[in-house]
């Protein structure tokens, strides 16, 4: 196949990818090898020559290596999608699958643990050694083990739980929030302290199984 059919196919590749997800090479040049039957490598060679020309003419933007977005043309001018919600995408999902979940202070927030509005949201990912693009309000933090579909609730939870001492509420029933937070993410209780025994420290072992406790003790005292 000449090199003019891996541009075509690059070129529906990058169309076809939603305007606020971001255009990573290594998906393109892994279609690239599943459609041309070619290594990997030469497919990501491929695709980096030409993902570099379309950004050269202004059809896409580079946030960083191998990371490009899209660009729309409007009577303002050039625009761009948010470059947090770009990356916050290739932070959490990879080839569909879960590989981070949103922690700290931003989590609080939107628990409703506190009124205060980070200016940062924390993201706990495999990939926290990306280097985020130059005004991306995204703050990395690395797992205390690889997230997957399975274990990512799980280990947000006691992530809550873990920072819970040293960050801002201004909540009197923080502890019921959490509480509730489990119950509708239908967490299991043994899954959470066998995962908690597993990763963490055993102080929060204990917090985990007070806090827990308190579900049962109050539930039978009604």
């Amino acid at each position: 196949m000449e090199q003019t059919g891996y541009g075509a196919h690059i070129a529906r590749a990058v169309r076809s990818v939603p305007y606020e997800t971001a255009i990573e090479t290594e998906d393109i040049a892994k279609q690239l090898v599943k459609e041309f039957a070619i290594p990997y490598g030469q497919a990501k060679t491929i695709t980096n020559v030409k993902l570099k020309r379309m950004a050269d003419k202004g059809k896409i933007e580079r946030l960083q290596k191998g990371i490009y977005c899209h660009v729309k043309q409007t009577v303002f001018g050039t625009m761009t999608p948010d470059i947090d919600q770009v990356m916050l995408k290739t932070l959490i999902l990879q080839d569909g699958e879960r590989i981070g979940y949103e922690s700290g202070a931003s989590l609080f927030n939107k628990l409703g643990l506190t009124t205060l509005t980070p200016r940062n949201i924390e993201i706990t990912t495999n990939r926290f050694e990306v280097k985020l693009p130059e005004g991306c309000h995204l703050k990395l933090q690395r797992p205390h083990t690889a997230v997957t579909g399975n274990n990512w609730k799980y280990l947000q939870f006691i992530g809550i739980l873990d920072e819970l001492p040293y960050t801002y509420t201004d909540v009197k029933n923080a502890k019921q929030i959490l509480l509730q937070y489990a119950k509708k993410q239908q967490l299991d209780d043994l899954t959470l302290i066998f995962t908690a025994r597993r990763y963490y420290p055993q102080k929060i072992v204990l917090q985990l199984i007070d806090l827990l406790r308190g579900v049962e003790n109050e539930t039978t005292s009604r």
